[in-house]
């Protein structure tokens, strides 16, 4: 029997399918809870392997990956190709190449430091060139292109894979997770943008959050007994678990399907905006409950004010960009009349509810949720190479009606305004500078769209050995900093828990856990040392 696997390296975490060659069947599915990297989006990891090095970045994403082959549970002396995908800056870290050229929008700022832009086509590479240990060395890995800067091979793949592709009216792709790709089709042309929407979109930086996984809360509903919850079971499918009153946090109801929640993830969020929006208990940017609180489970899982605060940027990133397309086009946003919601956040997620709070266009007739499709592409590829030479093409046309959002004026009106929504901006007012910077209206919506659920979960298809989760995925950061005292400041300051202070023989040795570190954008444990003698960027792999 001959395996190939399927390897999704997302901005949240690592997922991988080892499939049969022969009969195309899905063996197992291994998926991680968190990113390995430090920081909770993609510029984090950026500023990590630009600060640290993209060796120390590529090691420890490489340790990860094979982590989750590992956990796969098949024969790996029976793969004979890994296909991956995912944004520019996350494949460029796996293989070790220079990423700096990414940290720019604009060439001119990489002229003026001497770089120029990496073409990144499509590769196929030996295993050991990337630096995979636990298989042959000479399996090949396969690497679809990039488009240009942050639009790569997971917005190829939800083109690809969502049916864009042969729709003839107006359409619109989506990928909603920490960098929102969206694609744009008219006619026979595809305009892409992406931005930054931060990770509330999958549930991170939400106080209470977490990615879809078992045990998250994935959608809230409305009831005579009060908040509704759904939780994610074992195979990654949504059950009525229980209802809650959202003010005191009491269990009023459980139902046969319960499962205890562990936390909520992105769809759980959008679900609560909407829902509070709807019945009085959120009025933006404010949360009206006695103590500026929804309570999703006795007094352990809520959703407070900040997290609003964090929502509200995801979204209207998301918004903006799809303001910023339309109107690159001289279209509006009425134009759309098909859209297509990929990853798991498109997936899960009400899509009604989606609609409602902006991430899918007001008008839209039809939607459709297709799921993760940078994994299903990545194993689109490892079942048939020739895919490599499909993706090559569409790169080069997307290249071509490419929108860089971070140079675009618009984007950034946009943007401006929808942040001024989510503070509680007045409609008139939203509507009025709408129409000073000439950007398309966002019209309320007038009728409820026909909602297509292509797949249950994000993963379609799990295997006969079912998921596996891998719960550390994290490498350990680690140094000896001369005149280190010991007194471990750094250690009590660190708002995530993931440093140590160890004394071996009088010396003290810094440990990071880097799947729990915040990354260069806290660095709080360098600030606070009394000496001045940490420094972040020093930290080194552990050698194992």
């Amino acid at each position: 029997m001959s395996i190939v696997i399927g390897v999704d390296i997302g901005t949240s975490g690592i997922r991988a399918q080892a499939i049969e060659l022969e009969s195309k069947k899905v063996l197992s599915t291994a998926i991680t809870l968190r990113h390995p990297l430090p920081g909770s989006n993609v510029m984090d990891h950026l500023d990590f392997c630009i600060s640290n090095g993209v060796e120390v970045g590529h090691k420890i994403v490489t340790r990860a990956v094979e982590n989750v082959l590992l956990s796969l549970d098949v024969d790996l002396k029976k793969v004979e190709r890994i296909a991956f995908c995912g944004n520019p800056i996350q494949l460029s870290i796996f293989q070790g190449i220079e990423i700096r050229d990414l940290a720019y929008a604009g060439d001119s700022a990489l002229e003026a430091i001497g770089l120029s832009r990496l073409e990144r086509r499509a590769t196929v590479m030996n295993a050991d060139k990337v630096g995979l240990s636990m298989i042959n060395p000479k399996v090949d890995v396969c690497i679809p292109p990039a488009v240009v800067h942050m639009i790569g091979a997971d917005a190829i793949a939800m083109i690809f894979k969502s049916g864009l592709l042969d729709r003839k009216e107006i359409a619109l792709v989506t990928d909603y997770g920490t960098n929102a790709e969206i694609g744009l089709m008219v006619g026979d042309e595809i305009y892409t943008g992406s931005a930054a929407a931060g990770p509330a979109i999958e549930g991170q930086e939400i106080e209470m959050g977490m990615l879809a996984s078992p045990g998250a809360i994935s959608d809230v509903n409305l009831s005579d007994d009060g908040l509704q919850i759904t939780v994610l079971d074992d195979e990654m499918i949504g059950h009525q678990s229980y209802c809650v009153d959202a003010i005191n946090g009491s269990i009023v109801k459980k139902f046969d399907s319960y499962i205890h929640p562990r936390g909520i993830t992105g769809t759980g969020t959008i679900a609560v905006v909407y829902i509070g929006m709807q019945n009085g208990s959120i009025r933006l940017p404010r949360i009206s409950t006695p103590d500026k609180i929804i309570r999703l489970y006795s007094s352990n899982i809520y959703f407070t004010e900040n997290d609003l605060t964090e929502s509200g940027k995801a979204f209207g990133a998301f918004r903006a960009g799809h303001l910023t397309l339309v109107n690159h086009l001289g279209l509006s946003l009425d134009d759309i009349e098909t859209a297509y919601m990929a990853g798991a956040g498109g997936t899960y997620v009400d899509a009604y509810k989606a609609q409602g709070v902006g991430l899918v266009p007001s008008t839209v007739k039809n939607i459709y949720q297709v799921g993760n499709t940078s994994l299903a592409f990545a194993c689109d590829i490892a079942k048939d190479i020739e895919v490599l030479d499909k993706a090559q093409e569409i790169a080069d046309q997307l290249r071509r009606t490419h929108v860089m959002f971070p140079l675009e004026q618009d984007f950034k009106n946009a943007y401006i305004v929808e942040l001024g929504f989510w503070s509680g901006m007045p409609m008139d007012q939203y509507h009025h500078f709408l129409k000073h910077y000439k950007l398309p209206d966002y019209p309320e919506r007038k009728f409820a769209p026909k909602i297509n659920r292509i797949v249950i979960r994000d993963i379609p298809i799990l295997g006969a050995k079912g998921l596996h989760v891998v719960r550390e995925t994290g490498t350990i950061l680690t140094q000896e900093f001369e005149g280190c005292t010991g007194c471990e400041s750094c250690k009590e300051e660190c708002p995530e828990g993931a440093l140590e202070v160890l004394d071996e023989d009088d010396k003290f040795r810094i440990v990071i856990r880097t799947d729990l570190c915040i990354g260069v954008s806290c660095k709080r444990c360098e600030r606070i040392c009394p000496v001045k003698v940490f420094e972040f960027s020093k930290l080194k792999v552990e050698e194992r």
